[in-house]
């Protein structure tokens, strides 16, 4: 994203926001597994997404705080940039926010992050909001804020993202059919595609 002119002003320390990012996430997993704890002792709990959303409006707190406090650097960006950084803030967050729910409701924690392990319904529907939601918002915002450089390296990474899940799926399925290969994994396929997109996209857009 192409930087705004502006004139020297003093850079806010990242130390802080890197703190609060880490402590905030640090006590999500605490909380979500101490609730699990309590509840595998027959204990009366709230779910683990309870403990985890508490610790994470938490992190949102101090880092507004923190922002308030810094207010006088920020007032020097466009609204335009202000919407790219908040957009990615926001996605990150999700991000973070769906892997701890998701290692709340799984019934093995054993399971990889990205397994096809049983999910508790509400945590299921929770995740699903949150993702399918989150994206329906942030994506335009994000698209609104980006300049014709990055909106070329979104597209084109974009596609390749495509390119690389239509070619191996229908491949997969048919060796599959003929009991070649294991079942389709749909998440590995969303995984592999989103990497090629990252990869594309980055390097498109800092070349």
């Amino acid at each position: 994203m192409t930087s705004d002119p502006a004139g020297k002003r003093k850079r806010p320390s990242l130390i802080w926001p890197v703190v609060i990012v880490f402590v905030t996430i640090f006590l999500m997993g605490l909380a979500a597994g101490y609730l699990d704890a309590m509840r595998e002792a027959g204990k009366n709990a709230p779910p683990a997404a309870v403990g985890a959303g508490l610790a994470l409006l938490a992190g949102m707190a101090a880092m507004g705080l923190y922002l308030r406090r810094v207010g006088k650097f920020w007032e020097g960006w466009s609204k335009r940039k202000r919407l790219y950084w908040i957009s990615l803030a926001v996605a990150a967050t999700i991000g973070v926010l769906s892997g701890i729910l998701d290692r709340s409701g799984t019934s093995n924690p054993g399971d990889p992050l990205f397994g096809n392990g049983a999910l508790s319904p509400a945590v299921a529907i929770a995740l699903a909001l949150l993702w399918a939601g989150g994206l329906a918002v942030l994506i335009p915002l994000y698209e609104r804020s980006i300049d014709d450089h990055e909106r070329q390296a979104y597209w084109r990474a974009g596609l390749a993202g495509y390119y690389a899940f239509i070619i191996p799926a229908p491949a997969w399925w048919v060796l599959h059919r003929a009991g070649l290969v294991p079942p389709v994994d749909a998440m590995l396929l969303f995984l592999a595609a989103l990497l090629v997109n990252a990869a594309v996209y980055f390097w498109l857009k800092f070349r």
